[in-house]
């Protein structure tokens, strides 16, 4: 597979403990397969507590994904399809690509661990997040005939 960013090969890599992931070696990016981030989330191996003594900067992330929002859009390199922006679970602060076919993320340099940061400042349960993160996906899937009298989201 090949980096979103600069077409660099991308490299497997154990992220905490027994997860692989696929990261640049260039830009410092990483590809995570769907089930990866709850995989590592599941794991808390890394130490963010210095990081959760700081107040976060709000309006410096808010421009960050403003930022994020503007640039273009990058391909999936699992299945070659656009992928699209969200914001993790609708109130991270952190901007992600998720590719809309095969559910994978594409994460930038250094927004794996601020999602880390994100996870544990919050003190939510992994579900609930997921629960959040899986809407946002759901959200991208076109609408579906009408089966029953109801609309259905793709699956």
């Amino acid at each position: 597979m090949k980096c979103p960013d600069d077409s660099t090969s991308l490299q497997r890599q154990n992220y905490e403990g027994d997860v692989q992931v696929d990261g640049c070696p260039e830009c410092g990016g990483i590809w995570l397969d769907h089930g990866e981030l709850e995989a590592i989330e599941d794991r808390r191996e890394n130490d963010y507590r210095a990081e959760l003594k700081t107040i976060p900067n709000y309006f410096d992330k808010s421009y960050a994904m403003a930022l994020a929002r503007s640039e273009g859009t990058y391909m999936c390199p699992r299945c070659e399809r656009a992928m699209e922006k969200r914001e993790y679970a609708f109130c991270s602060q952190v901007m992600i690509d998720v590719c809309p076919q095969c559910r994978g993320v594409w994460l930038h340099d250094d927004e794996l661990s601020e999602l880390e940061v994100f996870f544990e400042r919050n003190r939510l349960e992994t579900a609930e997040i997921r629960k959040g993160f899986l809407a946002s996906l759901l959200s991208l899937m076109p609408e579906q005939p009408i089966a029953n009298g109801k609309l259905t989201q793709g699956s």
